[in-house]
């Protein structure tokens, strides 16, 4: 995993004045980029192009700088993540004459553009962000992984299109100032993240997962390449389980073979829940033994997993590492979590997996695989359970005994302890249209939503045309609003929580400020693709969430780890952000006059539920809680990422190597 960073520039300029014309900026933006990638610093200005790469080494550890070009043609690429299928598509493309010079997965992908263009992508098993300059027709290529793993920004400039994997290069080159979109971050209140391509700044975009893009010297074309079907034409009724679990089993054991392929040792993140176990049971299956996990803990209990972290830890005899977070931490590192995630947060739990990164890098360790994606692919989140139980409520919208089935659902939340009137009134939201597209998640944006009663009064006129939840309905392909509501549920939640959140502030963003690549192995597409021909009833068998994985990992993880009731991984705010514990920073930027001064929230609705979560009087709402940390990392946002951007350091300025070539 690395960094990467870019523009287009005139054609016809001579190589020693494009050095001195761009190289500046290209040094800048590439310096800016230092933390993904303290391996290799390189840049290479061509005559229409430049590219900028930060190397994380892990394949060809002596053979894969970057950028790469091919000698031939001159086709030059700069690349992002891993292609894991590497070395099945590096011998096909040699057996037909392609002449390799490395051992890297990255020259793999200048041959395959050259065997078949831009739909080369299709032939890659990985995550990846990358950009091609073919100086044959001079034109800039920009691919993303299909699930959005990777990052990859840009933005229209003078001279062209410059490009990134994070906004903040955009903005070290010069050629745009950082301003806050408001469109961008009223979606991000209501959807937990930017609608791609919008994000958080104006004039900055990024290319949705699972597109490519074309940009000729005047226009930007993209297209989507791949997308999952849940169509029910697409499912294979007559998979029974027996077969189903033997499927996924070669399935996900091969998505792990894959990803433990590395010239790096490969750890893994140890959560305590099905998901993550299972990874490292069979990480540790086909490394013989010598797997490392690592595990973050909380002072706090009823945040705390610790105990179902070790049990794993032993029963699988991992070389077992843990972090513990104090509420106070939380506070401390939210500066540094949104300078690299670069949006508004309406959670804390990103700042954990900064410290559970550093702790990785501490170790030595570059690469890990996560169990991210299982809840999504195999329906393991509440949200499902209750999209199916508020749809067999709304065939008795009037029953007094069907809201009862929440407390169920949620015993954990204090929700749940209410009468069946306030059930009622909370989870009876949008009943009575249990087939718009957004039933499955109307109660989740609503409750976000209510952040928005903080805007101040100018920015709630200024977006009061901005209805996120229309933007999502509009990106929408039209065959997804015809499948049903658990399907359609499934790809809301991949084009939206996923990739803009999980895969991005929660995850790259986190283990990238560190130096650390994250591995998944159950976004493997073909993973997937099989997840998505399975009947719905292996998946959700009644309320039982990940049905098939469970009789799969059954084998492989302790029982009482597969037995345990699920429970969302979540970490302090109020208690992190409010009283006399606060960090210096929550006590400036949470001012009334700071936050008026920002703009976005209204500063004396700020300092009264500062005042209130202060109190320590109740248990903190969950509105309450996402409306205190929007607005405080809305104040981060603006105080780390907008104004004249300062230069990188001196030492990470001069590590860049710049070169220029005659074309």
């Amino acid at each position: 995993m690395c960094g990467i960073a870019g523009f287009t520039l005139p054609a016809g300029t001579p190589p020693e004045e494009r050095l001195a014309r761009f190289g500046p900026r290209l040094r800048r933006m590439t310096a800016s980029l230092h933390h993904r990638g303290p391996d290799e610093q390189r840049g290479l200005v061509l005559d229409g192009a430049a590219f900028g790469h930060t190397r994380l080494s892990i394949l060809d550890l002596s053979g894969g700088s970057q950028p790469m070009r091919d000698p031939a043609t001159g086709l030059t690429v700069v690349f992002n993540g891993e292609i894991f299928n590497y070395l099945e598509l590096r011998e096909r493309l040699a057996a037909r004459g392609y002449p390799f010079r490395t051992r890297s997965d990255t020259e793999v992908i200048l041959a395959s553009f050259l065997a078949r263009g831009i739909d080369c992508v299709q032939d890659f098993v990985g995550q990846f962000a990358f950009a091609l300059f073919d100086p044959r027709d001079g034109l800039l290529w920009m691919a993303r992984d299909r699930t959005g793993i990777h990052p990859l920004y840009y933005a229209l400039t003078a001279e062209g299109l410059c490009f990134a994997s994070e906004a903040k290069a955009i903005f070290a080159s010069g050629w745009l100032q950082p301003r806050l979109d408001p469109a961008g971050l009223k979606q991000t209140v209501h959807l937990w993240s930017p609608l791609a391509p919008r994000t958080s700044f104006e004039g900055v975009q990024q290319l949705p997962a699972a597109h490519v893009a074309r940009f000729d010297g005047a226009r930007l074309q993209s297209r989507r390449y791949w997308d999952i079907d849940l169509s029910p034409e697409n499912v294979d009724a007559d998979l029974r389980l027996g077969e189903a679990v033997d499927r996924l089993g070669a399935a996900l054991g091969d998505a792990v073979r894959l990803r433990l392929r590395a010239d790096v040792p490969v750890a893994a993140y140890l959560s305590g829940g099905l998901d993550s176990s299972l990874i490292c049971a069979l990480a540790q299956e086909q490394l013989g033994g010598t797997l490392g996990t690592f595990s973050v803990s909380f002072a706090q209990a009823r945040y705390d997993e610790g105990e179902y972290q070790h049990e794993v830890a032993a029963a699988l005899r991992t070389a077992h590492r843990s972090v513990r977070i104090e509420d106070r931490e939380i506070g401390d590192l939210l500066p540094a979590v949104v300078r690299h995630a670069e949006q508004v947060l309406l959670r804390s739990a990103p700042a954990p997996f900064l410290q559970l990164s550093r702790l990785v890098r501490s170790a030595g360790i570059k690469v890990v695989l996560t169990g991210e994606g299982s809840d999504e692919i195999f329906w393991g989140y509440d949200l499902y359970k209750e999209t199916a139980v508020r749809r067999f409520w709304a065939r008795q919208p009037g029953s007094p005994h069907r809201p009862r089935l929440f407390q169920r659902l949620y015993p954990y939340l204090q929700l749940s302890r209410q009468s069946p009137e306030m059930l009622r009134q909370f989870f009876g939201l949008g009943l009575e249209e249990p087939d718009a597209f957004d039933f499955s998640h109307r109660i989740r944006w609503t409750n976000s939503g209510r952040v928005s009663r903080f805007f101040s009064a100018d920015f709630a006129e200024r977006t009061r045309d901005c209805d996120p939840a229309a933007a999502v309905r509009d990106s929408l392909p039209p065959r997804v609003l015809s499948w049903p509501a658990l399907p359609r549920a499934q790809y809301l939640e991949m084009q939206t929580l996923l990739s803009g959140y999980l895969l991005s502030a929660q995850g790259d963003r986190m283990m990238m400020a560190n130096s650390v690549e994250g591995r998944f192995p159950f976004l493997d597409h073909r993973v997937m693709e099989l997840a998505a021909r399975m009947p719905p009833g292996l998946k959700l068998r009644v309320l039982d969430e990940k049905h098939v994985l469970k009789r799969f990992a059954a084998a492989r993880v302790p029982a009482r780890v597969l037995q345990r009731p699920k429970i969302p991984y979540r970490a302090p705010i109020a208690e992190a952000l409010t009283g006399p514990d606060a960090p210096a920073w929550a006590k400036e930027l949470l001012d009334r006059a700071a936050v008026d001064a920002v703009g976005v929230f209204d500063g004396a609705r700020v300092g009264k539920l500062v005042e209130k979560l202060a109190a320590r009087r109740a248990e903190p709402s969950e509105a309450d809680n996402m409306a205190v940390i929007a607005a405080a990392t809305t104040q981060l946002l603006s105080r780390e990422l907008t104004g004249p951007p300062a230069d990188p350091p001196r030492a990470h300025l001069d590590a860049v190597q710049l070169h220029a070539e005659a074309r």
